[in-house]
C-alpha cells in the first residue's frame, strides 16, 4: 500500500458522520447502534501548496488510486498513519484542494 507523502497546509477541516444504525418499536422508543465496527467515518478536507512539478506528481498518485483504492495518510498532530481513500479532489493555479 502506498503513503501519501505530501504536507497539508494548516487549518483542515474534519467531519464526523458515524454510521448509526436504530431500530423504532411500536411504543416509540427506539434504539440505536454503532453500524459495524468502523462506524465513526471521518472526511478530511486539506490544502496543499506544491510546486508545478509536485502537482503532477500528486494528481498522478491520486489518479493512480482511482477514487477507490486506499492508501496510507498521516494527519498533521497525527501520531499514526490511517488508511483513506480520496473520491474527489480539485487543483487551481498554485493550489490542490483534496478530500479524504
Amino acid at each position: 500500500m502506498k503513503t501519501f507523502r505530501w504536507k497539508v497546509k494548516p487549518g483542515m477541516d474534519v467531519t464526523s458522520a458515524p454510521s448509526v444504525r436504530e431500530v423504532r418499536f411500536g411504543d416509540g422508543y427506539s434504539q440505536r447502534a454503532p453500524a459495524g465496527l468502523n462506524a465513526d467515518l471521518k472526511t478530511y478536507s486539506v490544502t496543499l501548496s506544491v510546486s508545478r512539478e509536485e502537482a503532477t506528481a500528486l494528481e498522478s498518485f491520486l489518479a493512480e488510486h482511482g477514487g477507490w483504492k486506499a492508501f496510507l495518510w498521516t494527519p498533521p498532530y497525527g501520531y499514526r498513519q490511517i488508511k483513506v481513500t480520496c473520491a474527489k479532489w480539485s487543483s487551481r493555479v498554485s493550489m490542490l484542494r483534496v478530500e479524504f
